[in-house]
Parts: structure tokens; C-alpha cells; sequence
């Protein structure tokens, strides 16, 4: 996974808690206390050990901290990634080129095997589909980036999930109302 998550996901610990709740949950976790650099990979493993260990001491569910963890991504994932992302588009056109948008970034990040984004636009609403080839599906995180690059555009565009890979479905689907 790109470097950019887990240092954004040290970030997001470290902002609600402390220095000191990051490391006992690097330890807790087994993980080898490091400095995550956005450019670098690293191992999934490493992401659902710190959600699982973040959820148990948290005792919240885990697919609403990967939810509210996206909402934080998004912004990073959108500076990161600005030179694909048009920054005087409203949401319909960010919707309509998010194809274009995941597949430039797809080819400048070879070393990163990105799940599969696609969306149909409809008159009201579009239906943005998420499907990962991951062990870990990341359901929770897929809705929460999504609602994140919205609120980015200055959207007021509710996201509901209409179907899950956590629960079942083939792939997860959102659907964001745009009137």
C-alpha cells in the first residue's frame, strides 16, 4: 500500500490521541516502530494490524474508523495526487473523469496495485463502484475517501452504501445524491 496511507493514518492516531497511544499501538500490534514516508510502500498487514489494534482499544467497530480515518485521507490523497485532479472542477465533473483521474494515477504509481474505481453518472445521483483485489477489503475506508474528496470539491452530496464486499456483495457501491 502507498507510504501515504500509513503516514496519514500515524497522523490521524496521533491527532485524537497522542505520541504515546501511537506506540503502544505500534507494539500492540507487533509491528517495528518506523517513519512512513508518503512515497514509500508498505506491507497491508501493517494497516489491518493498526485498525484491528485501534478498534479493539477503541472499542469502536472497525469500519467506522477506516470511515472516518477515509474522510482524513482524502484531502492527503488529493495533494498527493493534485497534478490528476482538476482543482476548478464541481463534483458531477470530479465524478464524471474519476475513471480518467484512477487511471492516471494507476499508471504513475506502478509499484501500487490499486483497487478498481468506476462511476456512473445518472440525472440525480451517481453510483460509484469500489472492488479490491486485497485480502482486507476496505469497505469502511473506500466510504469515507470518497465522502472526504467530495467535501474537498465543496460538495454537499450525501454517500450512502448500497451494497458491500464485507457483507457479501461482489464489490462495494455508493451511491452520492447530487440534487
Amino acid at each position: 500500500m502507498h507510504g501515504i496511507v500509513h503516514k496519514t493514518l500515524k497522523e490521524y492516531v496521533v491527532d485524537r490521541t497522542d505520541d504515546g497511544t501511537w506506540d503502544t499501538i505500534v507494539e500492540r500490534s507487533d509491528l517495528e516502530p518506523k517513519l512512513y514516508l508518503p512515497v514509500s510502500h508498505y506491507d497491508d498487514a501493517e494497516i489491518d494490524a493498526i485498525l484491528e489494534t485501534l478498534s479493539t482499544m477503541a472499542t469502536q467497530d472497525r469500519r467506522a474508523i477506516e470511515r472516518d480515518f477515509g474522510k482524513t485521507l482524502a484531502p492527503e490523497l488529493l495533494s498527493t495526487f493534485s497534478a490528476h485532479v482538476r482543482g476548478d472542477w464541481d463534483v458531477d465533473e470530479l465524478l464524471g473523469g474519476l475513471e480518467d483521474v484512477y487511471d492516471d494515477i494507476d499508471s504513475a504509481t506502478e509499484e501500487t496495485s490499486l483497487p478498481a474505481i468506476s462511476c456512473t453518472l445518472e440525472s440525480d445521483h451517481a453510483v460509484v463502484t469500489y472492488d479490491t483485489h486485497r485480502d482486507q477489503q476496505y469497505c469502511g475506508l473506500a466510504h469515507g475517501v470518497l465522502e472526504g474528496v467530495i467535501a474537498a470539491f465543496d460538495g454537499d452530496a450525501p454517500v450512502t452504501k448500497t451494497a458491500c464486499a464485507d457483507d457479501g456483495a461482489e464489490r462495494c457501491e455508493f451511491r452520492v445524491d447530487l440534487e
